[in-house]
């Protein structure tokens, strides 16, 4: 059937999962290469931020992320327009879309100096781009989860939208608290936030470009119930 065949938007979903692995990749790299780091007390705008070892190019590799990110950000707007998805959810995909530009941009032109412990204007800039980022993120997850929820096909991906919205707001919320106590978490709770993120990125791109053969599945599966009842 036509809804097998897939185009060139439908191959181009997979720059999201492409994307998540780039990202995860310059974590674990930058981490094995910069002696001492820890997880678990670090962020990971540390790896290349300013007299960080390896920044440079550990930065390909964040531009990679964010050049594919922002071609898969495209990539579900216009599939949400041709699937026909509630408009809340389109709305969504545009401000995700913008929410990429200005991290691509933003964090390019301001990376973390000195670890971020002194507040210099550029920290200042990472961190405001930082937040606007995160406010951003989170209302395209919940305009997109409500969105789809409210469409046939899409109701599991809603569902499943919306849960990583709260997992990333409540770690947002708690994140100013860690910050400002004695609690050596920081880079932990970073990524309980991002990893929410790119786990969500992937499991929707693979979603999108399976897509076409879900929904031939659901078209004979209503052909086989309209059978019966015939019968």
């Amino acid at each position: 059937m036509w809804i097998q065949q897939k185009s060139g938007w439908q191959i181009a979903t997979l720059s999201g999962a492409l994307s998540v692995l780039i990202y995860m990749a310059h974590v674990i790299m930058g981490s094995v290469l910069w002696d001492g780091y820890s997880h678990v007390r670090q962020t990971i705008s540390e790896l290349t931020g300013n007299g960080a070892p390896d920044a440079e190019m550990l930065r390909v590799f964040t531009i990679g992320y964010g050049l594919l990110a922002l071609l898969f950000s495209v990539t579900v707007y216009v599939l949400f327009r041709k699937y026909q998805v509630q408009k809340t959810a389109q709305l969504g995909a545009i401000l995700l879309i913008v929410m990429y530009i200005a991290s691509l941009i933003g964090f390019g032109l301001f990376p973390l100096e000195q670890g971020g412990d002194v507040l210099t204007f550029g920290n200042f800039m990472h961190l405001a781009i930082t937040a606007i980022v995160l406010i951003a993120t989170v209302g395209a997850l919940f305009m997109m989860g409500h969105g789809l929820l409210l469409t046939k096909n899409f109701r599991g991906i809603g569902q499943f939208t919306l849960a990583c919205a709260i997992v990333i707001v409540l770690a947002g919320i708690a994140t100013p608290f860690v910050l400002n106590s004695d609690f050596p978490y920081p880079g932990l709770l970073e990524r309980l936030l991002i990893f929410t993120f790119q786990l969500w990125m992937f499991v929707l791109s693979i979603y999108l470009f399976r897509l076409p053969k879900i929904m031939d599945m659901e078209l004979k599966r209503v052909g086989l119930v309209e059978i019966y009842k015939e019968r």
